[in-house]
């Protein structure tokens, strides 16, 4: 494979996972900006320094300016964990378990001026069992992104691809989530819970209130269409089994689940 010069551009929590990747397979890049905040000037001095052909984006976190694209011909690509037009912007992996999404994938796309809106290299497929963290997803779909790159990068600058628009009467958008958003809210259905749970695993974290004290709920799962609560973090301490907590508080689980609304008692 011919190799050629490229900036990339990528921030956690799969720019590292994409950076790894390209590495293992002899393809680094010759410049790393994983800060989203660098200014315009600092962009293109990257791309003079590093002599840049392209520019790989994989999870950057900032909207590339027209000056950026020009500097190498338009020449931008971008590793995007949905099928595209699918889940455009900041969360796709976790809007995907949200929405208890039984596929998702990974899009080889080329950046316009607008938000994940450009032509698709490839894509690639995954189905989903419906018990995946954000974690799972973020290295299964990068590195399977970093695949289809290598697999087509050397055809694209020889301009031997046929790029796909996308069908943007078909878009769907995902929003940044915000640190609020992790609170537990129990008029929701369980399964909806269950989902969050598992969603904002790694951050924002979804949390509750028992006797004033927040309590992360590290892990849960769906028994007769409750939702049963494995592992917990009380305000300060550590993560422990919610019998191990329900036995510090000195309460049956029955109880704490009753005083949080959880519980549809059967008398």
């Amino acid at each position: 494979m011919e190799k050629f010069p490229y900036l990339f551009l990528g921030s956690p929590p799969i720019g590292p996972i994409a950076l790894q990747a390209l590495t293992l397979a002899d393809y680094a890049p010759a410049a790393v900006l994983d800060d989203p905040g660098a200014s315009l000037d600092e962009q293109l001095a990257a791309v003079d320094a590093s002599q840049a052909t392209f520019i790989l984006v994989v999870g950057y976190g900032a909207i590339l300016k027209q000056p950026l694209l020009d500097s190498v011909a338009g020449q931008v690509l971008n590793i995007h964990p949905s099928l595209l037009p699918q889940y455009r912007g900041p969360s796709p992996v976790v809007q995907a378990i949200l929405d208890g999404a039984r596929e998702t994938g990974v899009t080889l796309m080329e950046i316009d001026r607008q938000m994940d809106h450009g032509p698709i290299l490839a894509q690639e497929r995954i189905p989903l069992r419906g018990n995946e963290l954000p974690g799972d997803l973020y290295n299964i779909l990068t590195v399977k992104g970093v695949d289809l790159f290598l697999q087509n990068i050397n055809d694209y600058l020889q301009e031997q691809l046929t790029l796909t628009p996308q069908n943007h009467a078909e878009a769907t958008f995902t929003r940044l989530i915000k640190k609020e958003d992790g609170r537990l809210d129990f008029r929701k259905p369980a399964e909806e819970l269950e989902r969050q749970i598992r969603a904002f695993h790694d951050w924002p974290r979804s949390w509750t209130e028992y006797k004033g004290k927040r309590l992360i709920i590290e892990k849960a799962h769906l028994e007769n269409g409750q939702l049963m609560f494995d592992l917990v973090q009380p305000e300060n301490g550590k993560v422990m089994t919610f019998a191990a907590f329900c036995a510090g508080q000195r309460q049956q689980p029955h109880d704490i689940y009753h005083k949080l609304t959880l519980w549809k008692s059967q008398e």
